[in-house]
């Protein structure tokens, strides 16, 4: 479908003033790119080539504290020759929102996990759990859209809210169904006050986004974010984030739409309505110093203990709705993982809840540890290391 000269997005400059001399690719010019990469090692994929959505990967739901059925919260897909189809068909059951029917699946969940009206209160209580959370890196996906009214296809981070206030959102792409040739590419704060709001929406006239596969990049670095489709930048901007970041992939079909973003829904559109992604991709770059380790040889060299500082007599349990879990607010729920290529990776740790006792012990000056279990990695690369928190309690300065 192209030919094999390959043009990668992790070498061009994320800036939006290049797109006047760069010549649009088309899709059979740009090539899916290989999983390997120079200066970089996958720490995670998926070609979805199995029959069902890798557990080990994803989870199968779509915020499910939300609607009073968590059951609509289930995708309805098809995996079929190594692409994961989402489906919405005219008669599907997981209508989200009146109106809005969403098929879509994530790499972690929790209670209250992002709270976008303010008025609904969390229906259910969510394991805590991820598969994948990150900082840092550059992701790919090879994917193809979805026309008409009222339907657009997302790929979207956000932060797990270990804090509340880290609640940043990164549209790395929504292609809407009534402008298909079109990317928007925005960052939202939310609650985040240490990030600004930002948006571009370019047009491509040689791309048909919705007939073709297409590459969509996605760099994150600690100074700020791009956005790449087929390796030409569509998006910049400088954003100091500074915890991981979750996977949501989304198809929306809203029947109710009328003059709005999504269009007005139009009913002449045949269903199945789909969104067809090939593969998904995260890597992370080689610091300088550091050379790509074979997979057998890959080690760890340290992992660091999750932190938590509270003030005397001001520790509270995590309480989302009048859901309560055994862990304090803001407890971190990852450690950062070193390795002998110089990366670092961000694991999901299960922590051990806390007893009345412990609890009671982080309402006092002095240091209370819990072990955890880390997720996501080997056996053969754990070697049966476990995760450490450190909750410091601090004492309060009397007036």
């Amino acid at each position: 479908m192209m030919n094999r000269t390959l043009i990668r997005p992790l070498c061009l400059a994320g800036c939006l003033a290049g797109l006047a001399c760069l010549s649009p690719l088309s899709a059979q010019d740009y090539p899916a790119n290989p999983l390997e990469k120079e200066g970089y090692r996958l720490i995670f994929h998926d070609e979805f080539d199995g029959e069902e959505i890798d557990r080990s990967k994803w989870i199968p739901e779509y915020l499910p504290s939300w609607p009073q059925d968590r059951s609509v919260c289930q995708p309805t897909y098809e995996m079929k020759d190594g692409i994961l189809r989402l489906v919405i068909d005219k008669d599907s059951k997981n209508e989200f929102d009146p109106g809005m029917y969403i098929s879509g699946f994530m790499s972690a969940s929790r209670t209250g996990m992002h709270h976008y009206d303010p008025k609904r209160k969390a229906l259910h209580d969510i394991k805590t759990e991820a598969t994948q959370l990150n900082q840092y890196g550059y992701y790919e996906m090879r994917a193809k859209m979805q026309a008409g009214g009222g339907v657009h296809c997302a790929w979207w981070l956000m932060g797990f809210e270990d804090n509340p206030n880290q609640t940043c959102e990164i549209d790395i792409f929504e292609i809407l169904g009534t402008d298909v040739d079109r990317i928007w590419s925005t960052v939202h704060s939310w609650k985040d006050s240490t990030i600004t709001y930002h948006t571009e929406h370019p047009w491509f006239a040689n791309k048909k986004l919705s007939e073709e596969f297409h590459v969509y990049g996605f760099d994150w670095t600690p100074e700020g974010v791009a956005v790449y489709v087929d390796g030409i930048p569509v998006m910049s901007h400088r954003a100091a984030i500074a915890y991981p970041l979750v996977q949501i992939i989304s198809l929306y079909d809203n029947r109710a739409a009328k003059d709005a973003w999504t269009g007005t829904y139009d009913p002449t559109v045949p269903y199945p309505k789909s969104f067809d992604i090939d593969y998904i991709r995260l890597y992370k770059k080689i610091p300088e110093g550091y050379e790509a380790v074979p997979a057998d040889e890959l080690q760890i060299t340290e992992i660091e203990p999750a932190r938590l500082q509270v003030r005397q007599g001001e520790a509270v349990l995590r309480d989302i709705d009048g859901h309560v879990s055994r862990e304090l607010l803001c407890t971190p729920s990852f450690v950062n993982v070193h390795y002998n290529d110089g990366t670092v990776t961000q694991q999901f740790v299960e922590w051990e809840p806390l007893s009345d006792e412990a609890f009671r012990r982080t309402q006092e000056a002095g240091t209370v540890i819990v072990n955890g279990k880390i997720t996501g990695l080997p056996d053969t690369l754990l070697k049966g290391k476990e995760a450490t928190l450190i909750i410091t309690t601090t004492k309060t300065d009397k007036k």
